[in-house]
């Protein structure tokens, strides 16, 4: 019975696929900088700092809540959770993204691993793990 109940707990796979989502849309960054890089001014270079630093803060914190380390729930400032923090991150990350030329939309594709733990944070907890 109780391998039954592992196998069905895929949190953890959920937690991996965004952080490899994560890490797409890095790389989606980095080719468009190393193609692009000669039209960028100051506030693109500052936009490129910020989505690379979000982008990366991201990934670490969905693969730490995959390997257990973490979780969404965590408190991490006063009320805020670390999910309220991952969702300021991702917003800043897509406004970080408008100031880099030619590049208005690139961490919208944030938005699907944002979307999985929305959907994780807001599972309900088995009655046998609370």
């Amino acid at each position: 019975m109780a391998d039954a109940e592992a196998t069905t707990d895929r949190t953890s796979t959920f937690y991996w696929v965004c952080a490899a989502l994560c890490l797409v849309v890095a790389l989606f960054l980095a080719a468009d900088i190393s193609k692009s890089n000669s039209q960028y001014g100051a506030a693109a270079w500052i936009g490129v700092t910020l989505a690379a630093v979000l982008v990366l803060a991201l990934t670490a914190l969905y693969v730490a809540c995959a390997t257990g380390r973490l979780a969404l729930r965590r408190v991490a400032v006063g009320s805020l959770t670390l999910f309220h923090v991952s969702t300021i991150a991702v917003v800043a990350a897509v406004g970080a993204d408008v100031l880099i030329p030619a590049r208005d939309t690139g961490s919208l594709a944030l938005l699907l691993p944002w979307g999985i733990t929305y959907w994780l944070y807001n599972l309900k907890p088995a009655e046998d793990q609370a």
